[in-house]
């Protein structure tokens, strides 16, 4: 009778080790379901740098505009940065700076217009007025789905608002945010686990504490952390890097000067984030780096 008792007792004691052992496996892979848009990331970087047009491939068209969104589709851009903050109406609009006066015929503060107050004014590409407006963020992920993946800088932005719109529009794992405070991660992580947030990570201690805290492999790592030392602790944990190169390296670049490029290329970024995205997709393409 003692000996049937232990034997079932061993039994037991192995099922619940085996629950908990598949439990862990699925919290840390769970992000990275082939489904989800860190899969397909993953996917895709397995053999290509992905390329992120940033603020909406803004040389070629108005910052954050939908006529911006549509040029990196057309180019066939992987990631397109989308700024989004708050008018004072609570609507979700595309603007990366607090005030509407470098990119609009406008002056002042998003937060103190309404929606309907911003459409008077008409924005702008460098000092050329232009028939676009301030747009909708509802009406930038409706042409975005499924043609280019969305990267939301969040700006001004209340989260559970922000992701009741993403759901609507079945996009709430279809897009990627940059979020630059660790408390603002949290709160997000807050509303959905799987969410693939974009941190900032300026140290090893930052890159440990969203390895162990979140479930998105992403990360956006800065010049103090972009170095070989760093990668390779990205690569050991599975991680996606987010680079911007949008200072030296494109200034550069535009010159026909790709060696700072190069450098950032060598050591292999999931992603690249520039103010020239057709000229590096191009370039990308001509190291096979690219499909």
């Amino acid at each position: 009778m003692k000996t049937n008792f232990l034997f079932y007792f061993i039994l037991f004691l192995l099922f619940i080790t085996c629950k908990k052992v598949n439990s862990d496996k699925s919290q840390t892979t769970i992000g990275i379901s082939q489904n989800s848009i860190l899969g397909k990331i993953k996917n895709k970087t397995e053999k290509n740098i992905l390329v992120c047009a940033h603020r909406s491939f803004h040389k070629f068209a108005p910052e954050n505009s939908l006529q911006s969104i549509k040029k990196a589709i057309e180019a066939q851009i992987d990631f397109v940065e989308l700024d989004v903050r708050t008018t004072k109406d609570n609507i979700l609009v595309l603007m990366h700076d607090d005030s509407i006066g470098r990119v609009s015929t406008g002056k002042g503060f998003v937060k103190d217009y309404t929606y309907k107050e911003l459409q008077r004014f008409n924005l702008k590409i460098n000092d050329s007025i232009t028939n676009e407006k301030i747009p909708l963020l509802k009406d930038a992920l409706r042409l975005a789905k499924g043609k280019v993946i969305p990267n939301l800088d969040l700006k001004a932005v209340n989260y559970k608002q922000l992701y009741s719109m993403l759901k609507a529009y079945d996009m709430e794992h279809e897009v990627i945010s940059f979020i630059g405070k660790k408390e603002k991660v949290m709160e997000m992580i807050g509303i959905d686990s799987l969410y693939a947030t974009l941190p900032l990570s300026k140290t090893k201690e930052d890159v440990w504490f969203y390895t162990k805290n979140t479930r998105s492999a992403l990360q956006h790592f800065t010049e103090e952390s972009f170095t070989p030392q760093m990668m390779k602790l990205a690569m050991k944990n599975n991680q996606l890097i987010f680079i911007n190169t949008l200072w030296n390296e494109d200034d550069d670049f535009i010159l026909g000067n790709t060696e700072s490029m190069d450098r950032v290329i060598a050591l292999k970024p999931a992603i690249i984030q520039t103010d020239h995205p057709k000229l590096l997709l191009e370039y990308l393409r001509s190291k096979n780096l690219h499909n």
